[in-house]
């Protein structure tokens, strides 16, 4: 049985998608068979894992408001160049299946009808959230076990955890009880001291929830992106590959401790 892990922050440009496409790449790489899945209408994801998401024929929005999903893991997901990393596309009608989503009853157990038949292939199933605190992001926590936050040092990334938390709070009251969440420090600027400030605040704040691994600013992760290439490929011997390599052992010990694996 897969752990489901949500990766969300409403702030955009923190990482996130990065985060996604790098930590399923080495938790592959680690023998685990991952999917992860491309749950914002910008498709950055499907765009990083190798994939135009305007010329993809089959893309979760086509399963999201369905209720037979007959034939799903045969027409929607991807492989990647990574063995044992696929993908499940987004393309920009998700947009549109956010709007109509509001409007189901019960629409928050959407995205888990659609991964738990999954859950026997894949050690992990990534879930690259909407920078919003919207229907696609509750939908998301509701099918997650963990929450992994990436966090930028500074002041208006760090202000916003609050409310993300009380999110994943009230998500636990009303539809996923077991959720968790954990915090990784990303795009950290270690020639600016005000990085080192900001994340003194978030230890005294957070403390237990705060991941040991803390990913630095490198080009080498943005050029990736371009290429639509991991990092684990792209540059494997820099700073931010092990960086995620060492985030992925954390989330493995993490879902190991949980009883997960």
């Amino acid at each position: 049985m897969s752990s489901i892990i949500a990766i969300s922050n409403q702030k955009g440009g923190v990482g996130k998608t990065t985060t996604c496409v790098s930590l399923g790449a080495y938790l592959a790489d680690l023998g685990h068979p991952t999917l992860i899945v491309d749950l914002d209408s910008q498709a950055n994801l499907t765009f990083a894992a190798g994939y135009d998401p305007d010329t993809v024929e089959w893309a979760l929005p086509d399963f999201l408001e369905e209720n037979d999903l007959a034939g799903f893991e045969n027409t929607a997901i991807q492989s990647t160049n990574i063995p044992k990393l696929d993908l499940l596309p987004g393309d920009v009608r998700l947009a549109a299946s956010e709007q109509i989503l509001f409007q189901k009853a019960g629409y928050e157990t959407s995205l888990l009808k659609i991964l738990s038949p999954l859950r026997e292939k894949y050690s992990y199933i990534l879930i690259d959230c909407p920078p919003s605190l919207s229907a696609l992001t509750l939908i998301a926590l509701t099918a997650a076990v963990l929450v992994l936050i990436p966090v930028q040092c500074e002041y208006y990334s760090a202000r916003g955890l609050i409310r993300l938390v009380d999110v994943v709070d009230a998500v636990r009251n009303h539809t996923n009880p077991n959720l968790d969440y954990r915090l990784v420090i990303t795009m950290f600027d270690r020639r600016n001291k005000i990085s080192f400030k900001v994340y003194e605040q978030i230890v005294q704040n957070f403390q237990d929830k705060i991941l040991n691994t803390i990913i630095g600013i490198d080009t080498k992760l943005k050029e990736s992106a371009i290429v639509g290439e991991p990092i684990l490929t792209y540059a494997p011997v820099s700073r931010s590959a092990q960086a995620y390599h060492q985030l992925a052992e954390e989330i493995l010990n993490i879902t190991q401790r949980r009883g997960e694996k």
